[in-house]
């Protein structure tokens, strides 16, 4: 029979809120506890002690390696389970451990799942080495974000890691049971007390997700982007790399930075094939650019990835969507059409309450969508390149050379022109790719319907991108030969 015995090792101080429900949830399974306290004040070592744990007085040196390596060194089982007071580990899923303690003598350690909760509330979970024979090779490295992975597969062969579907529950993100501005102070310090050697991939890492904590998105970047050229030079996929590129996906969507956000997707899916996050992430930020067909695919993508990939973290986005609902939503706002077959030109020399309205209606329908604006003008241009638009800038009053500067951007078969604050049914937007998909005429008049006014007109707004309007050097010259060709009057409308 192989020797399961179980000690649970921990680190603490002033614990004495969680400390009761972590020891109550594993003294079916722990043969014994070990309990390193780094100077509490509170009754967490009495708490501690009436659970019959060995506790182990130390001082703090600001490293966590050295407390949980304290730890390793006095567990006598034969395997170690590694928990912080602020978790438990349901009964159920300590009898799956156990189990798995008895049937698998050949592996080394094994990855288990740490369920973030807040308000009682799963927000999602992630990869977490905690369960690993008592080896003496075997330990900790880091003063914060301590991990142990690392001298497993180097004084073990990588593959004698497992991994697991046992849950266990943390709370430490919780505002209501943790001080997370504490939290985070302390362990800004502890990394900027690392010295520029010890300074690798997963450092970074841990200071851009600092940096996330308190919205400082330029400064998680810029760790983030750092830790991943780092990692990109190993010979091998570190187990953090999952969650560094699902975090960059989430700061950017959180900063509006969308078209960073698709090309980091872009790479991160080719590296990740089934990581469910990350489309859905990339459903998200299409349906903020208004890309309801290509919010679909992603979503479909979400649903299709296999279930119990244990490899990835999960943020549990079925918790907070109706993923069958969204997936309707989407099915009813998607125009299918292929590919460039319309370009929409908007002229807004200055910004327009409605601006983005109008962009993000057409969206769905337009590949490319141009703004012409002027050099100084008053428009968030940033936001309008985050979002994929493709701006134009010009100088002085020369509107019809403005233009013209516009339409040579202008590369899909078609190019709608559309004014700031004007919309398009669905239904008038479907007709309209009908119309583009099928016509063999070149020039369109649409209804223009000014709803303040009552007003309806009929002007020229869609025209196909022949090779022939492309050499015209004056607005004059554009005008005429349109005019001089004949125009098609469309029973389509514009609402503004």
């Amino acid at each position: 029979m192989f020797d399961n015995t179980l000690s649970v090792c921990m680190i603490v101080k002033n614990e004495e809120k969680n400390i009761n429900r972590c020891l109550q949830s594993i003294k079916h399974i722990a043969d014994e506890v070990i309990i390193v306290d780094t100077g509490s004040t509170d009754e967490t070592v009495s708490i501690a002690k009436k659970f019959g744990a060995k506790v182990i007085d130390v001082e703090w040196t600001n490293d966590f390696s050295q407390a949980r390596n304290i730890s390793l060194e006095n567990a006598t089982k034969n395997w170690i389970l590694v928990l912080d007071a602020d978790e438990e580990i349901s009964f159920e899923e300590g009898a799956k451990l156990k189990n798995i303690l008895k049937l698998n003598s050949k592996l080394e350690a094994f990855h288990l799942r740490l369920v973030n909760m807040v308000s009682n509330v799963d927000i999602g979970d992630s990869i977490v080495l905690r369960l690993f024979k008592n080896n003496v090779k075997y330990r900790f490295e880091g003063k914060m974000h301590e991990q142990i992975v690392h001298s497993i597969e180097r004084n073990s062969n990588g593959s004698l890691i497992g991994s697991t579907d046992i849950k266990i529950k943390h709370y430490g993100y919780d505002p209501n049971l943790a001080d997370l501005e504490k939290k985070q102070q302390r362990n800004m310090d502890l990394l900027n007390s690392y010295p520029l050697e010890k300074r690798d991939g997963y450092f970074y890492y841990s200071l851009g997700n600092e940096y996330a904590r308190v919205n400082d998105i330029d400064k998680a970047l810029e760790c983030y982007y750092k830790a991943l050229e780092l990692t990109n030079n190993l010979n091998v996929t570190p187990v953090y790399l999952a969650y560094l590129c699902l975090h960059i996906v989430k700061v950017l969507s959180s900063s509006k930075r969308y078209s960073e956000e698709f090309n980091m997707l872009s790479k991160f899916k080719k590296r990740f094939v089934n990581f469910k996050d990350l489309y859905f992430m990339e459903c998200l930020a299409y349906i903020e650019c208004g890309r309801y067909s290509k919010a679909k695919e992603s979503l479909i993508h979400y649903v299709a990835c296999p279930k119990g990939n244990y490899e990835y973290p999960c943020s549990k986005f079925e918790n907070y969507y109706n993923i069958q609902q969204l997936l309707d939503d989407l099915n009813k706002s998607s125009i299918n059409h292929k590919e460039n077959i319309l370009n929409v030109l908007i002229m807004a020399y200055e910004n327009h309450p409605k601006l983005l309205d109008t962009i993000k209606n057409v969206s769905e329908i337009a590949d490319n969508i141009i703004v012409v604006t002027k050099n100084d003008s008053n428009l968030d241009k940033q936001h309008l390149k985050n979002i994929g638009i493709h701006l134009v800038e010009v100088n002085g009053n020369n509107n019809g050379k403005h233009f013209l500067k516009g339409f040579a951007q202008c590369s899909g078969d078609f190019t709608l022109l559309m004014k700031p604050g004007e919309l398009i049914t669905l239904d008038a937007q479907d007709d309209l790719i009908e119309l583009v998909s099928n016509t063999s005429e070149n020039y369109f008049n649409i209804s223009v319907l000014d709803t303040q006014l009552n007003r309806q007109s009929s002007e020229f707004r869609l025209f196909k991108n022949l090779k022939e309007l492309k050499k015209y050097k004056t607005f004059k010259e554009f005008a005429d030969y349109i005019y001089s060709n004949e125009i098609l009057n469309v029973f389509i409308s514009i609402y503004k």
